[in-house]
């Protein structure tokens, strides 16, 4: 993609495809593989849709190719292929739904047990505390019985 602002100072190949910006009017040329894309405008970086038939609907001297448009039966495939699929993601959505309700109350569950160990882990604490100053008071006492 290349674009310019001044077609007289810039040449192009005769078969780009060259348009401007219908936002900033900034004239821009592209390769004729980029007819048909989504590019962004150098100047003003706004979405432009290359102007063109793109590749895939040209024939192999490079001329455009009309593609018929697509018949009902083929709609119809496309439409019911598309139900499927969201049936699909439909089940798929309520199936993770019930997961996280799960995971969330286990993890509940979880929270208010991490709470009575902490509880539990104070008050062991606070014995273990009170047997280390009986211990120290006792050696204490039968050091200065000793001595």
């Amino acid at each position: 993609m290349a674009g310019n602002s001044e077609k007289s100072k810039v040449r192009t190949p005769a078969q780009d495809i060259v348009f401007d910006c219908p936002h900033c009017n900034k004239s821009l040329s592209i390769d004729p593989r980029g007819a048909g894309l989504m590019i962004v405008c150098p100047d003003c970086e706004q979405q432009v849709q290359v102007p063109g038939v793109p590749l895939t609907e040209r024939n192999q001297e490079g001329a455009a190719v009309a593609t018929p448009p697509p018949d009902s039966a083929d709609l119809a495939e496309a439409l019911e292929a598309a139900h499927a699929k969201i049936e699909r993601l439909v089940e798929s959505l309520e199936e993770t739904r019930e997961r996280r309700r799960y995971l969330e109350k286990v993890r509940a569950d979880n929270m208010a047990r991490y709470e009575l160990i902490s509880k539990d882990l104070v008050t062991i604490q606070n014995a273990v505390d009170r047997i280390v100053a009986i211990i120290q008071d006792a050696t204490t006492e039968k050091t200065s019985e000793n001595g």
